[in-house]
């Protein structure tokens, strides 16, 4: 299986978290520091709270696959054949049930992706970047 190589837009600092996270070996994901319900994708404003103030928080890295998708052929502009196929899948972590992060399948050769498959955070380096990576927890 192959990485998709494309860069990460950290132009919006409200992902800086998880990126800084995921270069520390972690998982983390903002929650709401009045009531600790987890905020994912962290927007600019909360719905139905717009006062509301978010924060990084670090869970462990244990989860399940809620779907995946391989990809055959790459959509991203360029030449990306030798990185295709990839599988992604949404990742849910056991202490943030609702919460959904996409990453990619790693070191996975010979097992099937199927929902609900035990994963396990694995960063991988994609290019010059970081990106969340979940390899089958065994």
């Amino acid at each position: 299986m192959g990485i998709p190589i494309y860069p990460v837009h950290l132009e919006d600092p409200k992902l800086q978290g998880f990126y800084d996270g995921l270069a520390a070996g972690e998982l983390r994901i903002t929650a709401d520091t009045e009531t600790g319900e987890w905020v994912w994708y962290p927007p600019e404003i909360v719905t139905g709270r717009p006062d509301a103030t978010l924060e990084w928080r670090t869970v462990a890295p244990i989860g399940s696959a809620y779907t995946f998708t391989t990809v055959v052929r790459s959509l991203l502009p360029g030449d990306h054949k030798a990185e295709v196929p990839f599988t992604v899948v949404l990742f849910e972590p056991d202490e943030a049930p609702g919460v959904r992060i996409p990453g990619v399948l790693v070191d996975a050769d010979g097992i099937e992706p199927a929902c609900g498959m035990r994963l396990r955070l694995k960063p991988v380096r994609a290019g010059d970047h970081i990106i969340a990576g979940f390899a089958p927890a065994q």
